[in-house]
C-alpha cells in the first residue's frame, strides 16, 4: 500500500513544549546515518566485520534565504541564549518515530531494550523467535508479553523516551499522530485477550493534558489483528506516551500477547509499517550566516545538527 501524502511543509526545532516552526529547507534534507564498523583479522587468518548496534544521524538543513526574525529563532539556541540544550528536531520525513529496537519488535538488539514493563502482575516482556508469532514477512523477532501470575486489573507496556530528561516522545501541538501495531493472543493458553493501544499526552513538566487517545478495548484472538489509536496533539502537549494496555480479567495465568510492527507516525492516515528512526536529542554543530546588503535577511544559511546518545 503506498504511503499517504502529507502536507507538512515545515520543520520543528527547539525544546519540547516550546518548539519553533521553520520553513522547509531549500532542496533536500540531508540526513546520513552513520554506524561505526570495524574489519579485523582473526587468529585463524580470516577477516571478521563488527558494527555498533546503533548509530546517529547528522542533519543538514539549508535555506536559500531566511528573514532575520526566522534566523533569530535558531540563533538563540546556537549561542546558548535559550539554555544549555540539547534540543529536539522533528523531521517530517521520518516514517516511524519509535526507537529502532522497539519498531523492530526487539529485532535489532534481540532483547527488550526500549520497553517499560513493571513485571509481576503487569506481565513480563521478552523477545520472541518463533515464526508462528511473527507477523512481518521476513521478520526476525516479535514482542512476547506474558503473565506468569494473575494479571493486574489493567497491565501497561510502555516505551522508553529518546532522552533521559524527556517525559515521552516530543510532539508538535496541532499535528495528527497514530500509534499502531499488529497483535494476537497465543491461541493455546488464551484464545483471546482484551487489549488496547493508547497515546497519553504530557506537558513539558510531565503532567497529563487533554484526553488519552485509544483504539478502544478490543478482543484480540489467536489470529493477527491491527489496532491503532489516532489523535491530534492537544494544546499544551509537549510529549506523547504511547503504550499498550491489556485487561487483566481476560488473561489466564501463563497467557501471552504477541506484538509486531509497532508504528508511531505523524500522520492522519494509517500507513504500512516502516523502520524506526526514533526521536533523539540534537545539538547544533554549525550555523554559518551571510548578511547581504539587505540586512533583514540571511543567505546561504546551513544548519548542521548531530544526534546525541541517550
Amino acid at each position: 500500500m503506498p504511503r499517504a501524502e502529507r502536507q507538512v511543509p515545515s520543520v520543528y526545532f527547539g525544546r519540547p513544549g516550546a518548539l519553533v516552526t521553520m520553513p522547509w529547507p531549500k532542496g533536500d534534507l540531508d540526513k546520513p546515518y552513520e554506524r561505526q564498523t570495524y574489519d579485523f583479522l582473526t587468529g585463524s587468518g580470516h577477516h571478521a566485520v563488527s558494527s555498533l548496534s546503533t548509530g546517529s544521524r547528522q542533519f543538514t538543513v539549508a535555506w536559500e534565504a531566511l528573514h532575520a526574525d526566522n534566523f533569530a529563532k535558531v540563533e538563540q539556541y546556537r549561542t546558548g541564549m535559550n539554555g544549555p540544550g540539547p534540543w529536539v528536531f522533528i523531521d517530517p520525513s521520518a516514517m516511524n518515530l519509535l526507537p529502532a529496537n522497539v519498531a523492530a519488535a526487539t529485532g535489532l538488539h534481540g532483547n527488550v531494550t526500549g520497553f517499560i514493563s513493571a513485571g509481576g502482575s503487569s506481565g513480563v516482556v521478552s523477545s520472541n523467535l518463533d515464526p508462528t508469532y511473527i507477523h512481518r514477512t521476513g521478520g526476525y523477532r516479535s514482542i512476547r508479553w506474558r503473565w506468569l501470575v494473575a494479571a493486574a486489573t489493567t497491565s501497561y507496556l510502555g516505551i522508553v523516551p529518546g532522552y533521559r530528561s524527556w517525559w515521552g516522545h516530543p510532539v508538535m501541538v496541532g499535528l495528527p499522530y497514530i500509534f499502531s501495531s499488529w497483535m494476537r493472543a497465543d491461541g493455546v493458553v488464551d484464545s483471546s485477550i482484551t487489549a488496547a493501544m493508547e497515546m497519553v499526552w504530557l506537558n513539558a513538566s510531565g503532567v497529563v493534558v487533554g484526553s488519552t487517545a485509544t483504539s478502544g478495548a478490543l478482543t484480540v484472538t489467536g489470529t493477527w489483528q491491527r489496532l491503532s489509536a489516532t489523535a491530534v496533539a492537544p494544546v499544551g502537549a509537549a510529549y506523547v506516551v504511547p503504550r499498550w494496555a491489556a485487561t487483566g480479567s481476560s488473561i489466564t495465568v501463563n497467557g501471552s500477547l504477541y506484538i509486531d510492527e509497532p508504528l508511531l507516525e505523524q500522520d492522519s492516515v494509517l500507513n504500512d509499517w516502516a523502520p524506526g528512526t526514533g526521536l533523539k536529542p540534537v545539538e547544533i554543530v554549525s550555523l554559518p550566516e551571510t548578511a547581504p546588503f539587505s540586512a533583514r535577511f540571511r543567505t546561504g544559511t546551513i544548519m548542521s545538527l548531530r544526534e546525541l546518545a541517550r
